[in-house]
């Protein structure tokens, strides 16, 4: 799955009030409380105009400045808190348009959310960019041994294991067959994004993960702003993509649906 950024939202005054308002991000007007009935958080809806925040009320011991600041250099809150974050928002994924806002959007009171909502018209024209669409993640992971061993099959490399002559060739041909690797990893992860990105609305390449997190070479690390009435055709290009490269050691996992974390701009943030 996609994660959070971190960031707040720091008021000029005190509050007077032992609560503040986490937002965790905006959905259309008249969305039902319903839908974040089970997101694992007491949810409140604060419309204005045509734009709902998604908020809870928190206390400043807390999320007030100073102590949010603290609380999110401790490993274990913060990973519960974003966990919490996340559940929230992927309660509404496929139900309602979802604009996440980047963890920790802390704002003093109702009226103040309310303001935010006003002043903002950018979440209104984000909301309609994302209006039917989720984020799918695609990753796509090499076995180099799998490829190394089709290769040297092409090249007519059958001699039994073990065997002086397999041993020689094998020596013979390592160097090349390293490049040919490396010229393979970079081939198939542009024509897979290629490929996914053009059954897409919009698509972005992410850092690869390393090998003991991914579980592999990681040679994609996608995610793709596809809508409903496009989901079908992405997935066949996934299979398709399966089809065409996992003998060579390639396969392709999905993820999601997410919230569009990834489709986000830091102007349409908290």
């Amino acid at each position: 799955m996609a994660s959070s950024r971190t960031g707040s939202s720091v008021w000029s005054v005190p509050p007077a009030s032992t609560d503040a308002w986490y937002v965790y991000g905006v959905v259309p007007k008249g969305t039902s409380p319903d839908v974040f009935a089970n997101a694992g958080a007491e949810i409140e809806l604060v419309e204005t105009g045509e734009l709902t925040a998604v908020a809870s009320r928190v206390p400043l011991e807390e999320y007030g400045a100073e102590a949010l600041e603290a609380n999110v250099k401790h490993p274990e809150w913060l990973e519960e808190k974003v966990n919490a974050h996340n559940a929230v928002l992927a309660a509404g994924v496929g139900v309602t348009t979802v604009l996440p806002f980047r963890f920790g959007a802390i704002y003093r009171d109702e009226e103040q959310v309310r303001g935010m909502l006003t002043k903002r018209p950018e979440l209104r024209d984000a909301l309609a960019r994302l209006d039917g669409a989720v984020e799918l993640g695609v990753k796509a992971l090499l076995d180099p041994e799998v490829l190394r061993a089709r290769l040297a099959h092409d090249r007519g490399l059958d001699a039994e294991v073990g065997s002086g002559r397999a041993y020689m060739l094998w020596k013979q041909l390592e160097r090349e067959l390293d490049e040919e690797v490396r010229s393979f990893a970079g081939s198939c992860a542009d024509e897979s994004h290629e490929r996914l990105a053009a059954a897409a609305d919009d698509a972005r390449v992410n850092p690869a993960q390393h090998p003991s997190v991914a579980g592999g070479e990681m040679l994609l690390n996608g995610a793709y702003l596809v809508r409903s009435d496009r989901d079908a055709a992405f997935r066949d290009v996934l299979r398709e993509l399966q089809a065409r490269y996992g003998d060579d050691g390639v396969t392709y996992e999905l993820t999601g649906p997410w919230p569009p974390y990834n489709f986000v701009g830091d102007e349409e943030q908290a």
